[in-house]
């Protein structure tokens, strides 16, 4: 998998980063590019998200960052023509995702309410739980 190839993709190959995350529950994949211009997967699970950057846009090596629901921000969505936005920040990094079409709405109103239940979780929980 490269990023490179990953971005504006609305069917992603997840099986393929389902592998890399094989004791985690995968919710909701998004691509995004982040702020430094990086091709960037962001990864909903259940106890946190995952920031996945490739090394460089040919490469299939990557690092992960792992941040805590409450560190995810949505800053701007849009939609214009048959094209679908997402700006979110995740701790100090930004993140911008743009989608097309139908499929593309879907997969960031995905995310969008990945982010929402896992807020909700989060803040509902007793300390210690999480």
């Amino acid at each position: 998998m490269r990023f490179g190839d990953l971005h504006g993709l609305t069917a992603l190959p997840v099986d393929h980063v389902e592998r890399r995350f094989r004791n985690e529950e995968i919710i909701t994949v998004l691509p995004a590019r982040a702020s430094g211009g990086q091709y960037s997967l962001l990864v909903a699970t259940p106890p946190k998200a995952a920031v996945v950057i490739g090394e460089t846009e040919e490469s299939e090596h990557w690092m992960t960052y792992w941040a805590p629901w409450e560190s995810v921000r949505i800053l701007d969505d849009l939609a214009e023509d048959d094209m679908y936005g997402l700006t979110l920040s995740i701790g100090r990094l930004t993140f911008d995702a743009q989608l097309f079409g139908s499929d593309g709405q879907r997969a960031l109103r995905e995310f969008v309410t990945a982010v929402q239940a896992r807020q909700a979780a989060s803040a509902g929980a007793w300390p210690g739980q999480l």
